[in-house]
């Protein structure tokens, strides 16, 4: 008797490559930072300082506005920044346009999905719940405690097992190093959008599928899932 072939699994990020956070991201920040007279933080500038999480965001944004606090002061603050998110998550981000689309359908076709995230996660499952996609994901893992974060491996490793995957028919799709190398660490392909938040163009990353919207996405990802039960390696994506 053959052996049933292993459904794919598709891993997402999300800041950047599921939807667009940052001017939701840049207020909370403002607000937090409104008692030291900073100045207001741009799209720009905010989405320069992505791809580590919250607490990172937060750390580059001391330094970039030159905010030098005592390390109390400054904890206070970062929870603050924290709080201000958490009331008001999804003010302005939204959906890539093509996205909800696209988890339909490959979720038609049979493929796990999930959402590895270094933002914090019950922020992460707020923002996926009041844009109305937490229901297209298997598993959403975020940060939480001492949970590593991308690019160590481990968080998406837990995402794949948790969707009910197996990482020899899985994927990450994200938009900067830290899902390029939580991928590498793990043994998987990934696909990497430009239309996120990387501070380095991501066509300087090799032997990964580079993509420019979410149409060439879904290309690239029916491209995966059409290879049936073999493995495919990273360095198939160039």
């Amino acid at each position: 008797m053959s052996k049933r072939p292993l459904a794919p699994t598709v891993v997402f990020d999300l800041d950047g490559t599921l939807v667009d956070t940052v001017a939701d991201i840049a207020a909370a920040l403002d607000l937090a930072l409104a008692p030291y007279g900073c100045k207001a933080t741009s799209s720009e500038e905010a989405a320069a300082m992505m791809g580590d999480g919250l607490s990172g965001f937060f750390w580059k944004a001391m330094v970039a506005k030159r905010l030098d606090l005592p390390a109390d002061d400054a904890a206070l603050v970062y929870q603050q920044f924290l709080a201000a998110y958490r009331r008001t998550p999804v003010s302005g981000s939204r959906t890539y346009p093509g996205i909800r689309d696209l988890l339909e359908e490959i979720r038609d076709c049979g493929a796990h999905t999930a959402v590895c995230t270094n933002k914090v996660e019950d922020i992460a499952m707020e923002i996926l719940t009041r844009l109305d996609l937490v229901g297209l994901f298997d598993a959403i893992v975020g940060h939480v405690g001492d949970r590593p974060k991308k690019p160590d491996p481990l968080t998406l490793i837990e995402a794949i097992g948790s969707a009910g995957g197996r990482r020899e028919r899985a994927i990450m799709i994200g938009d900067t190093g830290a899902d390029v190398g939580a991928a590498i660490a793990a043994g998987i392909p990934a696909i990497l959008v430009s239309y996120g938040y990387s501070h380095v163009s991501t066509r300087a990353l090799q032997t990964y599928v580079h993509v420019d919207s979410v149409d060439e996405l879904r290309g690239a990802v029916l491209h995966f899932m059409a290879a049936g039960d073999r493995r495919v390696r990273s360095q198939v994506y160039r």
